[in-house]
């Protein structure tokens, strides 16, 4: 039996036999959607046009409901409790046929037509502006000899959408989300400011319990779980669904539904979904219950471990001499010849479906006093086997390798200062050394995930880099109080001075092996 014989007889086998499932499936139903309220504040009719446009959008990507959109009626704050109570008592008119009087709430009036489809909806949405602050500063910009100031606009959003349950007549839920942005035309900062706010719309929604995606299991094969519900209803690879099996509690023999497994979308057919099994406390069968968890799909991990390096010996001082050859001083390096190095960092990343996700890694080499810093992006591919994964990694990358500030030694110069490349450092505004380099490069790697419960996880990985070493490293001298002046050279530059007691800047290199250990939060 080839594979499309056999998700038809799934489908076939989910619909003859549903009745006979205890578990509760999600239906595609009505939401309207009103015009967001704003009475209470001034904003400009492009933004209010855009956040209403975005609004209805987020509901429609969700493909959950039927979005039937109402922005021309823009109910007050004041509105929404009578709103409510009225479609109380058109529910409750049995006699009187709904849709031929017009409803008056202040100064909307909703035609008897809409408001029987209003009430016949499953869910109405009222979005309402709480807050919308322009909050103007100014700039100064220096352009040549001239300086301008310019105006900057930064507006804070903040949007309260009710969910008014239209059958019980009852607000559902209520979700505030806010967004801030900063530009120099105000209405654009608007616009920014409400597509921040509504960016995390989506995630909110889908954590209601009225939003969620609730489905049961229509058949189990080994690992694999086929579950009613696919792509017309907004299931997407990668998704994660806990398995709810019905169980008594106690010494009463209460029957409660408790969470017992977690499985893993692989697979999406339009009315049909196929799922890896993660876990199972007990064995899955058909009828089991499954709640969608909402996540962003976002994993952050700590980890340290620890990684080959060549930095060479330099325990001695770096000595910079005036332009003129007349003045020296010197900053004491004391770099120890060191093959490997400990290292942590901070991993982010986001699921680019069932097998794939792009990766970010921000790496700090704990040596010193050459501290590195690492910042790699690339995609990684897994391989699941229940509550193990194993991954592959690629990713490209750069380093950045410095002393941070260190104290100037032996300043000999009568006059309180120096001249470096025609700038003036002077003594008396406690001048500072530091010095760094950059490389480039990339890294390949492979690790194993063991998932400890829903939300952590713990990894092991082995990588491999290959960077370019850093030949070239360039010193900078700057000032850290008064003039604020500053000065960059590079470490082949005539003012650095050889000789038997400073050797220069040494070849440092981060190619070969690293291992680390990583905890992982799931969100």
């Amino acid at each position: 039996m080839n594979r499309v014989k056999f998700v038809f007889i799934c489908i076939f086998l989910a619909l003859l036999f549903n009745p006979l499932f205890s578990a509760e499936v999600s239906e595609k139903q009505d939401i309207a959607i009103f015009g967001l309220t704003h009475y209470d504040h001034d904003i400009p009719q492009g933004v209010l046009g855009y956040t209403d446009s975005s609004i209805n959008h987020i509901f429609i990507n969700l493909k959950r409901f039927t979005v039937i959109g109402y922005g021309d009626y823009r109910l007050e704050s004041k509105d929404i409790n009578r709103f409510i109570e009225r479609i109380k008592e058109i529910r409750s008119e049995k006699a009187k046929e709904a849709g031929v009087y017009d409803e008056k709430f202040g100064t909307i009036v909703i035609k008897g037509e809409d408001f029987d489809r209003i009430v016949n909806s499953f869910i109405v949405v009222i979005p309402s502006l709480s807050r919308y602050d322009v909050r103007v500063f100014r700039e100064d910009v220096q352009v040549g000899f001239f300086t301008y100031q310019i105006e900057n606009y930064e507006v804070t959003a903040a949007i309260d959408i009710n969910f008014i349950n239209v059958k019980e007549g009852t607000r559902e839920e209520s979700i505030r989300i806010t967004g801030t942005s900063t530009d120099t035309n105000p209405d654009s900062a608007g616009t920014r400011a409400i597509e921040s706010a509504v960016s995390m719309l989506s995630h909110e929604i889908r954590q209601l319990d009225a939003f969620k995606i609730k489905s049961g299991v229509i058949q189990v094969r080994g690992d694999t779980v086929y579950f009613e519900l696919g792509g017309d209803i907004g299931v997407e690879l990668g998704d994660e669904y806990e398995v709810m099996t019905r169980k008594k509690v106690g010494k009463t023999g209460r029957i409660a539904e408790l969470p017992t497994g977690l499985v893993r979308v692989k697979k999406v057919y339009p009315d049909l979904s196929e799922a890896q099994i993660v876990f199972e406390e007990e064995m899955i069968t058909e009828g089991d219950q499954l709640f969608e968890i909402a996540r962003l799909g976002i994993e952050g991990s700590l980890w340290v471990g620890f990684m080959q390096v060549s930095i060479p010996d330099m325990y001695y001082d770096i000595i910079i001499q005036e332009d003129d050859g007349t003045e020296k001083f010197s900053m004491s390096l004391n770099q120890n010849k060191t093959d490997y190095a400990i290292d942590a960092g901070l991993r982010v990343t986001k699921s680019l479906g069932y097998n794939f996700k792009g990766v970010l890694d921000a790496t700090a080499i704990l040596n010193l006093p050459l501290i590195g810093l690492l910042g790699e992006l690339g995609a990684g591919a897994a391989l699941h086997l229940r509550r193990f994964s194993f991954e592959l990694l690629a990713q490209g990358g750069f380093l950045y390798m410095t002393t941070f500030q260190k104290s100037i030694y032996n300043w000999t110069s009568p006059f309180d200062y120096i001249i470096i490349e025609g700038t003036p450092i002077y003594n008396i505004n406690s001048p500072v050394m530091s010095i760094y380099g950059l490389a480039v490069g990339i890294k390949g790697g492979v690790g194993v995930t063991y998932l400890i419960n829903p939300d952590m996880s713990l990894r092991a990985g082995i990588n491999y880099r290959l960077y370019t070493p850093i030949r070239n490293w360039s010193i900078l001298i700057e000032e850290t109080a008064g003039s604020m002046h500053s000065v960059t050279i590079d470490s082949e530059s005539p003012n650095v001075v050889e000789s038997a007691e400073s050797e220069g800047m040494k070849q440092v290199d981060i190619s070969g092996f690293e291992i680390n250990l990583s905890f992982n939060l799931r969100f």
